[in-house]
């Protein structure tokens, strides 16, 4: 009998291929709502009843080490705790939400939907990996169907931004493979066995008879590739092209759920590797994300194109993610440091939601008035006022508004990385009065003031763009007042990373 992850992973792709042979979009649209849904119900069961194992600290593990291609250590070997399962909840969430609000996709329905059931399994490969080729594998995977996604479905630049999508973050992706090959290949010659399971490669990194340099390489690689991916200034410059240009869909799942593919990498392989490599690689991880929380609102208030303006705060709310992280492993008290560590997991959830309104409320204005630049708008609430109502609740948790997740998310963060990184928080918090102005802005400048006639009548928002920007806001506003289903869970895990002494030292590490 098949575990659930399995059983997500084989939903999706049986849902995929059945989807791809359909002949009509009511049929292709169908099969992608049931098998995005069913895989969605297994991650809120799984949610329900997560129980830990207390030796491996993972739940609802399948397979072992070298279980599927012996001869060289491959093996299926797949679980998750309390980082990987809201992700993997948090992938199933917006991709079956993204199949209704296509409801009305008409352009080759059948590859559209079935790309779509893919990116959701290629995510979800990513985060329940624990076999490096496996992880690699569904990291490069996911690049597949975003590509097409943008080249087939995207707006007048759609080749030039999905080819420099896919060279950037491949070029990434191969540089981290390299660090990956690196520990194989020491790990292999120090113990005699050669083997890919993640476990096994990062508990034995420490004891690899490398200098120090081969090891701060092997780290240096994996981080390049999990910043450029989340992505980090200044490695940022292809993810707005790719937005603006994706469908609304692929922007939503892109920002959403790919950008945190980073962000994952950073709790699951490199926290362990940490007290190994140079601690400089601290203050990189924090000026890395200190730079893109400062750019982000300077660069947002220069856009003319909302949707792009949505881009590039995407890229300041990442950034407090590597903030987070490297505060929680310098040396300090452990109750600021599991605040920060949990917070910025927490930010991972929180921002995948938010940012699923935000793109979504893009796509609404695109499709009822052809435009999305902010000079040509205005007025919007007069004839769609139930989608005003969304738009600001999505710009008013972006920003930051108490009682929403983004809220608790980014409080946690700075509030955790003061006692280790105070000069850091101090300057991250001089731009929450830029980051507020800028949403304000668009918002102002988008919903009120006199109602450009020249946009014609418009119509209210469709069926299916509201109730899925509506469960969204919904679910960013209940975790913004009771965040504890997914903080908690989240905390446990960052307690264990922080206190037990199998991940990080006691203490920290001294900067």
């Amino acid at each position: 009998m098949i575990g659930p992850i399995s059983a997500i992973m084989l939903t999706l792709v049986v849902g995929a291929i059945i989807t791809l042979l359909t002949n009509s979009t009511a049929q292709a649209r169908a099969v992608a709502i049931v098998s995005s849904f069913i895989a969605l119900a297994i991650s809120i069961w799984m949610f329900l009843t997560y129980e830990l194992n207390p030796v491996t600290h993972l739940a609802f593990e399948e397979g072992s080490a070298n279980n599927w291609i012996s001869s060289i250590g491959i093996g299926y070997h797949v679980g998750v705790d309390g980082i990987g399962l809201p992700m993997v909840l948090l992938a199933t969430i917006v991709c079956a939400l993204g199949t209704v609000y296509s409801w009305s996709e008409s352009k080759r329905p059948n590859q559209f939907f079935a790309l779509v059931l893919l990116m959701d399994l290629t995510l979800i490969g990513v985060f329940v990996s624990l076999d490096f080729f496996m992880f690699y594998v569904f990291w490069e995977l996911t690049l597949l169907p975003m590509f097409f996604l943008i080249g087939v479905w995207g707006g007048p630049r759609k080749d030039y931004s999905a080819i420099k999508f896919l060279i950037y973050t491949h070029i990434a992706s191969v540089i981290m493979m390299l660090g990956i090959f690196a520990m194989y290949y020491y790990n292999g010659i120090n113990t005699g066995v050669y083997t890919f399971d993640m476990m096994t490669l990062l508990h034995s990194y420490p004891t690899l008879p490398i200098s120090s340099f081969w090891k701060n390489f092997i780290f240096g690689a994996l981080m390049f590739g999990f910043i450029v991916k989340m992505p980090s200034v200044p490695f940022h410059t292809w993810l707005p092209d790719a937005h603006v240009e994706a469908p609304t869909v692929g922007s939503i799942i892109l920002a959403g759920v790919l950008l945190k593919m980073g962000g994952y990498g950073l709790f699951r392989v490199l926290l362990p590797m940490i007290p190994n490599a140079s601690p400089y690689f601290i203050y990189a991880l924090a000026l890395f994300g200190l730079v893109s929380i400062i750019y982000s609102p300077f660069a947002a208030l220069a856009q003319k194109d909302i949707k792009k303006l949505v881009a590039f705060s995407s890229i300041g709310h990442m950034g407090f993610i590597s903030l987070g992280v490297a505060a929680s492993v310098a040396a300090g008290l452990e109750g600021p440091r599991i605040l920060a560590h949990t917070g910025a997991m927490f930010q991972m959830f929180s921002h995948g939601i938010i940012t699923a309104v935000l793109f979504g409320s893009c796509g609404v204005i695109e499709h009822h008035t052809h435009t999305r630049i902010i000079d040509d708008l205005g007025g919007l609430t007069k004839k769609m006022p139930k989608f005003a109502i969304l738009m600001v609740a999505g710009f008013f948790a972006s920003l930051g508004l108490p009682l929403c997740s983004g809220f608790v998310a980014e409080f946690s963060i700075l509030g955790g990385s003061f006692q280790t990184l105070p000069i850091f928080v101090a300057l991250a918090a001089v731009t929450i009065p830029f980051t507020a102005g800028y949403h304000l802005w668009a918002v102002q400048r988008t919903l009120w003031g006199p109602y450009n006639e020249y946009l014609g009548d418009i119509k209210e928002i469709k069926w299916y763009e509201f109730a899925t920007l509506a469960i969204w806001t919904i679910l960013f506003i209940v975790l913004g007042i009771y965040p504890q289903p997914i903080f908690n869970m989240m905390q446990d895990t960052a307690t264990y990373f922080i206190t037990s002494g199998n991940i990080l030292p006691i203490g920290g590490i001294p900067i």
